[in-house]
C-alpha cells in the first residue's frame, strides 16, 4: 500500500511510502487488534493521521478497509 501526498497546487501526488503488510504487522504488533482494517491500512492510518496533524493539512483515506492503489484521489 503506498501512501501518497496530493497536492493542489501544484497539481500532482508523491509516494511518500510504501507499507507492505509483514512492515505493518511488525511496526503495529502481532497481536494488536486492527478492527476490520487490513494491517497495512491500519499502519496507513496511523501513519497518515499524524503526519497530516503535524503539517496541518487534512488526511483522506479513500478505501481504510481494503488496500487499493488505484483508489480515487481526494482533492479539496
Amino acid at each position: 500500500m503506498d501512501l501518497l501526498a496530493v497536492t493542489a497546487e501544484p497539481t500532482g501526488e508523491q509516494r511518500l511510502v510504501t507499507i507492505y503488510r509483514s512492515t505493518a504487522v511488525r511496526h503495529l504488533g502481532e497481536h494488536e487488534d486492527h478492527g476490520p482494517l487490513h494491517p497495512s491500512a491500519a499502519a496507513a492510518t496511523r501513519a497518515g493521521t499524524a503526519l497530516a496533524a503535524r503539517l496541518s493539512v487534512p488526511f483522506h483515506f479513500a478505501r481504510p478497509d481494503r488496500p487499493d492503489d488505484q483508489a480515487p484521489r481526494w482533492r479539496p
